[in-house]
C-alpha cells in the first residue's frame, strides 16, 4: 500500500498568517511579551521548535504546565484569528479532488509541524479532517525530520502494510524531512518558498499546484 503523507499550511491551506498571529496572541497572554514570532521562521518547523525558539529569544524560562497554558490560550486565538481572516483562510486550487484521487490510490494521512489541536482547528472548517486515516504532528517530533518514521510506525500500529510512502508539501523542508524518513516527495509551489529554493531541495516532483498539476501528480503517484 502507498501511504501519502500531506502537510497542512501551504499544502492544503493558507490561513492568512492566523498562525502567527495566534502565537503571538498566546504568547503575550502566556507570558506577558508582546510579538514574540515576529522574527522566528515557520516554514518547514514543527510547533514545539517554534515555541522554543520563542522562548529562547524572550528569554522566557518555562515553567510545569506553561507549554499546556499557552497551548489553550495559542487554541483560543487561533479560532478568533481564523475567524477574522476571512477569505485570505482558504483553501488551495484543487484540493478536495486531489484528496479524492490519493485516497483511491492508497492511505492518506497528515505530516504537519502544527500540534494536533491546531491541524484539527484549520481543517475542521473544511470538513477535512476525517479525510485523513491518522495524523502526525508537531507533538510527534522535535524537528520535522523525526516524523516519517513515526507515520511509518503508526501506519504498522494500524495494521496498514505500506511499501511506498510519499510526502506532500510546499517547502525545502518536506522535502528533507521526506529524503531523512526514506520518502519519496512532490513539491507544490502553493507556499511561500521561492520556486528556485524548491527546484534546488531536488524533489521527485515539483508542480505548480494541484490544478495545474494534476495529470503529472497521478502519473506519478500510479
Amino acid at each position: 500500500m502507498m501511504l501519502m503523507l500531506f502537510d497542512i499550511d501551504g499544502t492544503l491551506l493558507r490561513a492568512g498568517g492566523s498562525g502567527r498571529k495566534a502565537m503571538n496572541d498566546a504568547f503575550d497572554e502566556t507570558f506577558g511579551v508582546a510579538n514574540a514570532f515576529r522574527d522566528v521562521s515557520f516554514a518547514g518547523s514543527v510547533d514545539p521548535q517554534i515555541f522554543s525558539q520563542a522562548c529562547g529569544t524572550a528569554q522566557v524560562v518555562v515553567q510545569p504546565g506553561d507549554l499546556e497554558r499557552f497551548q489553550r490560550n495559542y487554541i483560543t486565538a487561533l479560532d478568533h484569528r481564523l475567524r477574522e481572516a476571512g477569505e485570505a483562510y482558504r483553501l488551495l486550487p484543487g484540493v478536495p479532488d486531489v484528496l479524492d484521487q490519493a485516497a483511491a490510490l492508497g492511505c492518506c494521512a497528515l505530516l504537519t509541524g502544527n500540534w494536533r489541536i491546531g491541524a484539527f482547528r484549520k481543517l475542521h472548517d473544511f470538513a477535512l479532517w476525517d479525510r485523513f486515516a491518522f495524523g502526525v504532528f508537531g507533538g510527534d517530533g522535535q524537528v520535522r525530520d523525526d516524523l516519517v518514521p513515526v507515520a511509518r510506525r503508526r501506519a504498522q500500529e494500524l495494521g496498514l502494510s505500506v511499501d511506498r510512502v510519499v510526502v506532500i508539501g510546499d517547502t525545502p523542508a518536506d522535502v528533507q524531512c521526506a529524503r531523512a524518513g526514506d520518502a519519496e516527495v512532490v513539491a507544490v509551489k502553493t507556499g511561500w518558498s521561492s520556486e528556485e529554493a524548491l527546484i534546488a531541495s531536488a524533489p521527485d516532483l515539483l508542480i505548480e499546484d494541484f490544478v495545474q498539476g494534476a495529470a503529472e501528480l497521478r502519473a506519478f503517484l500510479s
